[in-house]
């Protein structure tokens, strides 16, 4: 099975997706590390980041593609994993989720919300280094603007609490649908 852990920038989905397969002993797939090898392909790279442009759907699929294809090795050596990523197009989610279904047989969708002032208290804080993002909140604000509703969710969580409080409680969230 594949746990998506997914929400909009600066919704603590990576903090919360990285704890938990630590605390599950499931293995944890890191996205933005293929982003960091194909988004810097895209000819407008730069002028993205710099302009809060989320890249487009050409280059993720490019990035979604290549995370399907590491699901298929991935699959060969573990029974679950937990991928985060905004899933915020439906389109190019389903690229995500079909690679689920074929690899792993299954999946769940956790998505990971917060009040507006926790998210940009957060993307204010220095926490992310070595991210990709430039100006976090405009590209949060970009997102948003973007996003396309799910038509089913497996787990709704609001992460507004402080972190070991959220962990354990998405934790024993997600147990029960293991």
């Amino acid at each position: 099975m594949v746990i998506f852990v997914a929400g909009l920038i600066g919704t603590g989905k990576t903090s919360l997706a990285r704890a938990l397969a630590e605390k599950l002993g499931i293995y944890y797939y890191d996205v933005d590390l293929v982003k960091k090898e194909v988004y810097p392909t895209d000819p407008n790279y730069e002028y993205n980041l710099k302009n809060n442009i989320p890249f487009s759907d050409e280059t993720r699929v490019k990035t979604f593609h290549r995370v399907v294809e590491d699901f298929a090795k991935l699959a060969k050596k573990h029974k679950h994993i937990i991928v985060d990523e905004t899933l915020h197009k439906k389109l190019l989610r389903q690229i995500l989720f079909d690679g689920a279904e074929k690899y792993f047989g299954t999946y769940i969708i956790v998505w990971v919300k917060a009040n507006e002032e926790t998210i940009k208290d957060r993307l204010t804080q220095n926490q992310r280094k070595g991210h990709i993002l430039k100006d976090p909140v405009g590209m949060y604000l970009a997102f948003k603007k973007q996003f396309e509703n799910f038509n089913t969710v497996d787990i709704v969580f609001e992460n507004n609490t402080p972190f070991p409080e959220s962990l354990e409680n998405l934790v024993k969230l997600v147990q029960a649908k293991l």
